[in-house]
């Protein structure tokens, strides 16, 4: 009998073709990871979904073509990069094993298979039990391509492919060429407590930033780390991902949730005293969030948590939020995407408008933080849209609100959601499955085309040096008020209180920026745009920037009504003369929670 050899695994999150800071690991493979290293199967994690690098040179570089078994998290961002991949592999390792997983894998299964050759199967929907089948079936010496002898146990073997074939979760290509076999669902994995936490390790050529939580209540920057308590959503928001995974929601216990935590406290040498809870729906059953925070609570005080959830989630269950907070509850991701009631329907929340203020209003009563889930545009928005969208971030202080992103927003037609179908009907088009389609070039109304156009050619060409100076600007403000000052300290004799006085007023001034040249770009956009028109601007697109038609809805800001460069410029110098001074190049981050 000849000695077993493991598989060589591999797992790779491909990259969606942008960098984004806020990056952290893919929770869904390093859970698929840990799970198959519990049954003796370890595996290598590759993490490129920040890369803006050639896909095939990644793939080459840390040499995916050298393991047996590959899998590909996708979305829809990320396809064509994963299948770029793939395909090198299949032409320098024809025997290895190709598998795709996730959201867009499983929306478009079928399709992946006849348009791909070098993909040979897609799991479907959760993939730590089908996948653990399929390494299973090869560490017993079955075949997993036409014509291609394996190892096994004893020697040179050549085991049919229906050993694996008819794995349930799965889709295949049928050996004979007659078809494919999609194999029936797998049930969803009924205790989520049995599956060990997501302690996996990824080489990533960018590495992870430190997450961190600015606990303001504390006054005090805190180690964070992500934690995913439960399992899908039961609701039916036609633009969600979620659905294509499936609806069936679960939960795992809290004493489970507190042993992770204390885990990878342990694992990390790092005293993490925030979680951020990754759940669809944290908030789904209002009991089960108490008892989590209880738990964590009463296994150190000092830690703090935020989660995500519905506006009308947050309003059934109002009695227990001051618990909630008493226990370190610091912020609610809300999901309130419009405004507008039409929108809100497409989108098929099955709330009002006014429910979002509500929720709101009971947050902001009791202090509780929000950060906003929101969708500025999609293609059937109109003025009227856009102006219930400002109206109610005007009135329920979102003002105030960085960072500013919610304000660029437009919807994504993700595969497999309800709101891709409606659109696809509602245009008369057929979507390519691999692609997805820009959101920012499917308004139905030009005056919302050329809105959009001139929205994305302002954040192109003032937000990031808003942010940056606000950065500064609140760095300051923030060691002036604990009297930890610069590099040198800080005192009054430093920093004149007059000077800190104006300071606090641009820096409110600046968060308010963005927002005000939406209102007067809508104003205008209401009017026929006479300005923009006025200004030599023909709805050019990103180029109305270079060509200085912004420069008639910049608002006047500050005490004394500034344009903004001069704002900009006066915020940097103020936060230079108490000690903060921004490299070139540096991303310097403010003291919100959340940034």
């Amino acid at each position: 009998m000849g000695t077993l050899t493991r598989p060589a695994i591999a797992f790779v999150n491909p990259s969606v073709g942008f960098s984004d800071r806020r990056k952290s690991k893919p929770i869904g493979l390093a859970y698929i990871m840990a799970y198959l290293e519990k049954s003796g199967f370890p595996s290598s994690g590759f993490d490129f979904g920040d890369s803006e690098d050639d896909a095939v040179e990644l793939a080459a570089h840390y040499g995916l073509d050298r393991f047996d078994v590959v899998g590909f998290s996708v979305y829809n961002e990320s396809f064509r990069a994963a299948i770029a991949m793939a395909e090198w592999i299949k032409n320098r390792r024809p025997e290895c094993l190709i598998v795709l997983g996730g959201p867009h894998a499983t929306a478009v299964h079928e399709h992946i298979l006849r348009r791909y050759s070098c993909v040979d199967v897609v799991v479907r929907r959760e993939g730590e039990e089908a996948m653990l089948d399929l390494v299973r079936g090869l560490d017993v010496g079955l075949d997993v391509s036409v014509g291609v002898d394996v190892d096994g146990y004893g020697g040179h073997v050549r085991a049919p492919l229906t050993g694996l074939t008819g794995i349930k979760g799965t889709t295949w290509r049928a050996p004979d060429g007659s078809g494919l076999l999609v194999n029936e669902d797998r049930d969803f994995v009924p205790d989520l407590d049995r599956i060990p936490f997501p302690d996996a390790e990824f080489t990533s050529h960018s590495g992870y930033p430190d997450l961190t939580y600015y606990d303001e209540v504390q006054g005090r920057l805190k180690a964070a780390l992500t934690i995913c308590s439960s399992r899908s959503c039961p609701y039916n928001c036609s633009f969600c991902g979620v659905l294509t995974i499936g609806r069936k929601y679960r939960s795992r216990e809290a004493e489970r949730v507190v042993a992770e935590l204390l885990h990878f406290r342990a694992r990390h040498g790092v005293n993490y005293e925030h979680v951020y809870f990754s759940d669809a729906n944290f908030f789904v059953s209002p009991t089960r969030a108490l008892e989590v925070a209880e738990a964590l609570y009463a296994a150190d005080p000092q830690v703090t948590f935020s989660f995500g959830t519905r506006v009308n989630q947050i309003l059934k269950a109002a009695e227990v939020l001051p618990r909630l907070k008493e226990c370190g509850l610091r912020f609610i991701e809300l999901g309130i995407e419009s405004a507008s009631e039409p929108v809100l329907e497409r989108l098929a929340k099955h709330v009002k408008p006014e429910v979002n203020v509500a929720a709101v209003r009971l947050l902001r009563r009791l202090g509780i933080e929000i950060s906003l889930d929101f969708i500025m545009l999609d293609p059937a928005t109109t003025l009227p849209d856009i102006r219930a969208n400002l109206e109610f971030l005007r009135e329920a202080g979102f003002y105030d609100y960085v960072p500013h992103d919610h304000l660029y927003t437009a919807l994504v037609l993700y595969e497999g959601t309800p709101i891709r179908d409606f659109y696809a009907r509602r245009f008369g088009v057929v979507f390519d499955p691999d692609d997805l389609p820009s959101p920012f070039t499917l308004f139905e109304l030009p005056e919302v085309q050329r809105f959009s156009d001139t929205l994305r050619a302002f954040r192109k060409q003032w937000q990031d040096r808003i942010d940056g100076a606000l950065a500064q600007g609140e760095l300051a403000l923030a060691s002036m008020a604990d009297g930890s000052g610069g590099p040198d300290g800080w005192d009054d004799s430093d920093f004149p209180r007059e000077s800190h006085a104006r300071l606090q007023l641009d820096v409110v001034s600046l968060r308010h920026a963005p927002n005000l040249f939406m209102e007067r770009l809508l104003e205008d956009a209401e009017a026929g745009f006479p300005l923009l028109d006025g200004a030599g601007d023909k709805g050019g697109g990103d180029e109305v920037g270079d060509m200085g038609g912004l420069e008639v809805l910049l608002p006047r800001l500050g005490h004394d009504h500034v344009q903004l460069h001069d704002l900009i410029e006066r915020t940097e110098a103020a936060a230079r003369e108490a000690g903060f001074a921004q490299a070139p190049g540096a991303d310097v981050v403010g003291p919100h929670g959340r940034d």
